[in-house]
C-alpha cells in the first residue's frame, strides 16, 4: 500500500490537479487519485477542456503543487499543448506532468513541443507520480525517480529506467469515486477493472506494447474476492446495478482466466447480487463459448464488446488477429441464441485493403448483423504510437502527417478517394452521439438489458428495435458497395472531376439517416413514455470519449467504431 513517507507530512502535503475526459469514470486517473491520497497527499480531479481559461481559473482557486494531465488520445496532444503553454503564459508555476499510452512511449516528442511540461510518467503511473510528490514535499531530487523523463539542464531530453510494475493489483486502493455522482442518475454505471494487460499482439493495439515494455505478466489479475468486493460496495452503499469492465479483454489468458472470470460470476452470485446486478465485458469473437458465458450469465453477465476488426482472412493476417471470420460468425450465434446484446470494432480499411478486401468487409457486415442484432460500426486503422503496424509503415517510408497526427496512404490511390467520401458521408452517423450508431447502440443494450424489474422492452418493441437496426445496417451497406464499384470502375481523374454520382449516394445516404432517426425518435416514446433516460455504457457521447482528427477524420480512438 501507498502510505506517508514521513510523520509531519501534513506540514509538506502536496496538493494534486488530475486533469483529464472523464467519460466512464477515467478509472486511469481515479487509481491515479486514490494512490495520492492514499499516500497523504491530496488529490482533485477535473475534466478536460479546450478553454484553458476554465483550467486557469480551477488552479487559481485550488492552488495546486502539481498538475497531472492525462492523455488518452493521441490526437488531442497539439491541444493539449496549446493549453499547458496558455498556463504557462498566465503565470502557473506549479510541477506540470503527464502520463497515457502516447507520452509513455513518445515522450522525447511529447516534451520537445510541449515545453511547459516539468515531466513525463511512464507507463503504470501510481507509484511514480507519488514519489515525484513525495520529492517535491521534501524538496529533494525528483529526476532520479524511475519511470519519468525530463528536460536535462541544457535543456536536452533525458529519462530514467522504467519502474517495476506493481505485481499485486489488489495492493492498490480501490479508484477515488467521492466526486461521480451515481446517485443523481436514475440508472447509474460504473466501470470496473478486473485486471491490466492483454496477452494478444494485434497489429493495430498499443496495449501489449504498453505492459510488455515495463515487465512482468502480460496480464495481470485482481483477486476475484477484491473485484466482487468492490462491486458490491458500489451497488449497497452508491446504489449502482450496471458495471462496466473496461479490461482490454476479460477472457484473455487460457484457461486459468476463464476460471477467473468463472470465479468472479459465482462470487456475485454467493453474495446474492445476481438479480441486482448487471455487467459488460470485452473480449475475442473466439474466447466466445456457450458454457461460459452461460455462467457467466447466472452472475449478470448482459452485454459483450468484441474486437471484431475484419471479415476477411487477408484483413485479419494483416491485423494479427490470428482467427478466421467463421469465429466472428460462430460468436455472433452463440450470443444470439443467449439473447446478449453486443457491440464490435471494426476497421473497413486498413494500410494494405484492396477493393476485394473492402467489399469482403462489407459482405460480412450484412452477413453478420444484417439482421439488427448490433448496429453496424466501420473506420479505418489508424497508427498509433507504440503499434506494431506504425513499426511497420515506418519501415516502409509510407508513414505521413506529423508525429502527434500519424497518416498514411492507401497503396491504391483510388481508396484515398474513397475513404474521404466515406468519412464524409457516414461522419454522423459513426461519429457523433447524434449518429445512429450512438443512439442505436444504446437502445439495443436496452432491450436486451438483463436486470430485473428495470427492462421495460416488450417483446414487440425489442422485434422492432432490431428492425429499424437491420434497415440501418443494409442501407449502409449498400450505399459502402455502391460506391466502392463506382470507384473500382471509374478512372480516378474522371472521379476527381466529376463526383456527382458520390455526392448523390452521400445525399441518399444522409437521407435515409433522418428518416431513420424520426422513425427511432417514435420508438423511444413508445417505450420511454415517461422520457426516462437510456441506460448503460452510452453515457456521455462519442463527442466526449472519442476525439477527431482534422478534416473530419473518424474518431482517434483504437475502438472508435
Amino acid at each position: 500500500m501507498l502510505k506517508p513517507p514521513f510523520d509531519d507530512l501534513m506540514d509538506r502535503t502536496q496538493k494534486v490537479l488530475l486533469v483529464g475526459f472523464q467519460d466512464q469514470d477515467n478509472l486511469g486517473l481515479r487509481y491515479l487519485m486514490s494512490a495520492v491520497n492514499a499516500s497523504g497527499h491530496q488529490a482533485r480531479i477535473m475534466s478536460y477542456d479546450s478553454d484553458p481559461d476554465k483550467i486557469l481559473a480551477r488552479i487559481r482557486r485550488d492552488r495546486p503543487d502539481v498538475i497531472g494531465f492525462s492523455l488518452i488520445f493521441q490526437y488531442m496532444a497539439p491541444d493539449f499543448a496549446r493549453v499547458i503553454e496558455s498556463l504557462r503564459k498566465n503565470g502557473v508555476t506549479a510541477h506540470i506532468t503527464m502520463g497515457g499510452h502516447y507520452p509513455s512511449f513518445e515522450f522525447e516528442e511529447i516534451l520537445k513541443r510541449i515545453p511547459g511540461l516539468d515531466s513525463v510518467v511512464r507507463f503504470d503511473g501510481e507509484h511514480t507520480l507519488v514519489r515525484i510528490l513525495n520529492c517535491l514535499a521534501e524538496g529533494s531530487e525528483w529526476r532520479n525517480i524511475d519511470g519519468i523523463a525530463f528536460h536535462g539542464p541544457d535543456h536536452e531530453i533525458q529519462s530514467t529506467p522504467l519502474a517495476t510494475p506493481e505485481a499485486g493489483l489488489d495492493n492498490l486502493p480501490w479508484p477515488d469515486r467521492k466526486s461521480i455522482d451515481y446517485e443523481g442518475h436514475p440508472m447509474p454505471t460504473a466501470s470496473v477493472l478486473g485486471s491490466r494487460g492483454c496477452p494478444w499482439d494485434c497489429s493495430f493495439c498499443s496495449i501489449r506494447p504498453f505492459y510488455e515494455a515495463q515487465g512482468g505478466r502480460l496480464r495481470r489479475l485482481r483477486s476475484p474476492r477484491a473485484v466482487v468486493d468492490e462491486m458490491i460496495d458500489l451497488h449497497r452503499s452508491r446504489g449502482v446495478p450496471i458495471f462496466l469492465f473496461q479490461d482490454d479483454d476479460f477472457l484473455a489468458g487460457g484457461l486459468g482466466a476463464k476460471r477467473w472470470a468463472r470465479q468472479i460470476a459465482d462470487l456475485i452470485v454467493e453474495e446474492g447480487l445476481a438479480d441486482q446486478v448487471a455487467f459488460k465485458i470485452s473480449c475475442r469473437s473466439d474466447e466466445i463459448r456457450h458454457d461460459l458465458l452461460r455462467q457467466l450469465m447466472e452472475g449478470g453477465l448482459t452485454h459483450v464488446y468484441m474486437g471484431v476488426e475484419a471479415g476477411t482472412e487477408q484483413g485479419l493476417l494483416n491485423m494479427n488477429k490470428r482467427l478466421k471470420p467463421e469465429a466472428h460468425l460462430k460468436a455472433g450465434r452463440i450470443l444470439k441464441e443467449l439473447g446478449l446484446s453486443f457491440d464490435f470494432g471494426f476497421m473497413l480499411m486498413e494500410p494494405y485493403s484492396t477493393f476485394s478486401t473492402i467489399r469482403g468487409n462489407i459482405d460480412f457486415l450484412e452477413e453478420f448483423i444484417g439482421d439488427g442484432w448490433s448496429v453496424a460500426p466501420f473506420c479505418r486503422m489508424l497508427p498509433y504510437a507504440g503499434t506494431p503496424i506504425k513499426a511497420k509503415l515506418e519501415a516502409e517510408g509510407r508513414m505521413r502527417g506529423s508525429p502527434f497526427e500519424p497518416d498514411y496512404k492507401f497503396l491504391d490511390p483510388k481508396l484515398d478517394l474513397f475513404y474521404d467520401w466515406m468519412v464524409r458521408t457516414f461522419y454522423r452517423r459513426n461519429f457523433t452521439s447524434q449518429g445512429l450508431c450512438h443512439i442505436l447502440r444504446g437502445m439495443l443494450f436496452e432491450a436486451h438489458l438483463r436486470l430485473p424489474g428495470r427492462n421495460q422492452v416488450s417483446p414487440a418493441q425489442q422485434a422492432y428495435i432490431h428492425h429499424l437496426t437491420a434497415v440501418c445496417n443494409r442501407i449502409a451497406c449498400y450505399t459502402l458497395r455502391s460506391a466502392l464499384d463506382h470507384v473500382q470502375a471509374t478512372p480516378l481523374a474522371k472521379l476527381q472531376e466529376s463526383p456527382g454520382y458520390l455526392d448523390g449516394l452521400t445525399a441518399h445516404e444522409q437521407q435515409q439517416e433522418e428518416r431513420l432517426t424520426s422513425e427511432i425518435s417514435q420508438y423511444y416514446e413508445w417505450v420511454h413514455q415517461d422520457f426516462s433516460p437510456i441506460p448503460g455504457p452510452v453515457g456521455g457521447g462519442f463527442d466526449k470519449t472519442w476525439t477527431f482528427n482534422s478534416g473530419d477524420r473518424e474518431a482517434a480512438g483504437i475502438e472508435a467504431a
